[in-house]
């Protein structure tokens, strides 16, 4: 970790949903290795109004980071007959049109420089899902798709775009969408016999940032205990 240390000094990290959970460990990793993280509250930027990610773009410097985390999502769980339109709505905007408009923005500054990376945090719903999904899961599936796209735009700027996508990590959001008896049968089937960390998920990302990764670009990371080979 000593090389991945060093990667950081004197580095400046943005990072959304960085106040909790997965994006908190994030944003303390790198603080760890000495970069300089910024990560807005809700009450700066407030990822379900495009207007207040317009005003946060308008009012903050973005021309001088050199690592874009977006970790920020919701997740409303509801089957097809009781869907509304309003949680897709909110699911897309919050999960992949706000990332859009906030990296076409932090991409010109890394385009300028020659370097940068770029990181979405997804899901193993951008490869698989379960009932009661629809918003969630077709919203991570769109972010898998945009990264793979803009990593081929930003490749011959130096940018790698990647996503990590854990698996079922104990968050607060875990607890808030599986009941315990669900909890229980979803750890039998990780090959792994736990649930992820949010340590496990942090490190994907600091690898993925640093100088060490200089050529893997349009590649989801799946870190979920060997789930997906079941």
């Amino acid at each position: 970790m000593e090389y991945i240390n060093n990667s950081f000094q004197g580095k400046k990290v943005f990072i959304t949903g960085g106040s909790r959970g997965i994006g908190k460990e994030i944003a303390d990793a790198f603080q760890e290795c000495g970069a300089e993280v910024i990560a807005p509250t809700r009450a700066q930027l407030d990822l379900a109004d495009a207007d207040s990610v317009k005003q946060y773009l308008q009012q903050n410097n973005h021309n001088d980071v050199d690592v874009f985390v977006f970790c920020a999502g919701v997740n409303p769980k509801n089957e097809l007959k009781n869907l509304k339109l309003e949680d897709l709505t909110l699911t897309f905007q919050v999960n992949l049109f706000s990332s859009i408009q906030l990296v076409k923005e932090y991409a010109e500054g890394m385009k300028k420089r020659g370097n940068g990376k770029i990181i979405f945090i997804t899901s193993l719903y951008s490869c698989v899902t379960r009932e009661g999904r629809i918003p969630y899961t077709s919203s991570k599936h769109a972010i898998a798709g945009c990264m793979k796209t803009l990593a081929l735009e930003l490749a011959p700027y130096n940018i790698c775009v990647d996503a990590v996508a854990p698996g079922y990590v104990m968050t607060e959001m875990t607890k808030q969408n599986l009941s315990e008896a669900e909890i229980c049968e979803i750890q039998k089937c990780i090959p792994t016999g736990r649930f992820q960390t949010v340590r496990e998920i942090a490190d994907t990302v600091l690898f993925l940032a640093s100088d060490m990764n200089q050529s893997i670009t349009g590649q989801t990371i799946y870190v979920d205990g060997g789930f997906l080979c079941k």
